[in-house]
């Protein structure tokens, strides 16, 4: 082949592979764009709804409160107790909100003996007060003497007073006799969880109980969708070049929805105690 034949070959060639480039270019440029994720479709919202029901179901033991309120009512109850023991051991009092006695919803403190008895203070759940056990002692036998028993509000005011009477030999609790200026409940000597539940009649209902859960629901609820929503709105706006202003605010919408969704799954012991807590009725603003 000759040399001027051969550089025609090369040329034809070249125009060739440039044309070829030249379609691959184009064909690339026609494709059309990734769709988005965070656009909002019906099959989409409804499996962000069904997951987020399904976790809205699972149980919270603890529920998380993101937003505390800045200004406590005065209508919040504390438990006061003064006592003094004649042995070692973890003091005890479980508080039944509803849900009958259980580990959580309790108040323990170490107690040492000594005759000069000292009085503690304790802040109460914000939640119906359908009943009270006290539990002297881990095991064993021993005396818990009491002088004074009783829920008051933040401004120091009496709402129940408790007194021998209301203490019951419900479990391993040998006696409950009258001391002077009190009384005292003595444990059986082979106790192993000895208790005594404390009689309350009907529900205490702590002042604006209601309205404090209300705003509790709602401030923890909006605060952490904005939390969520902010950080899916970081992620979305780095991995996606915005095309037009309408897409954009469907993207941002969607994403707002999944942000209220799973905020009500982080909230979900808050809004179902707030719920049960509704049934028990109110006593008052405050």
């Amino acid at each position: 082949m000759s040399d001027g034949a051969a550089a025609a070959t090369i040329q034809s060639r070249g125009c060739d592979v440039s044309e070829k480039l030249c379609v691959h270019r184009s064909d690339y440029r026609s494709l059309p764009l990734m769709e988005d994720p965070f656009q909002p479709t019906w099959l989409r919202a409804l499996f962000a709804v069904a997951v987020a029901g399904i976790g809205f179901l699972l149980p919270q033991e603890v529920p998380l409160e993101y937003y505390p309120l800045n200004a406590p009512s005065s209508g919040l109850r504390y438990l006061e107790i003064t006592c003094a023991a004649d042995a070692n051991g973890m003091v005890e009092i479980f508080m039944d909100t509803g849900r009958g006695f259980n580990a959580i919803e309790t108040i323990q403190w170490p107690i040492s003996p000594g005759k000069t008895p000292f009085t503690y203070t304790f802040p109460l759940a914000d939640a119906p007060l359908v009943g009270l056990r006290l539990a002297p002692f881990e095991n064993g036998a021993g005396e818990l003497g009491i002088t004074n028993f009783r829920i008051i509000n933040r401004r120091e005011q009496e709402l129940r007073h408790f007194s021998k009477d209301d203490f019951q030999l419900s479990h391993q609790i040998a006696a409950v006799t009258p001391t002077v200026g009190g009384w005292k409940l003595v444990t059986a000597p082979d106790a192993t969880h000895p208790y005594s539940d404390i009689r309350l009649g009907s529900p205490l209902i702590a002042e604006g109980m209601g309205r404090r859960n209300l705003q509790r629901c709602l401030l923890s609820w909006s605060y952490l969708s904005v939390m969520i929503w902010v950080l899916l709105m970081a992620v979305y706006s780095g991995l996606r070049s915005f095309t037009g202003i309408r897409g954009m605010l469907r993207g941002c919408a969607f994403l707002l929805l999944l942000a209220v969704l799973f905020s009500a799954v982080g909230n979900r012991g808050l809004i179902r105690n707030s719920v049960r807590y509704s049934e028990y009725g109110t006593a008052g603003g405050g």
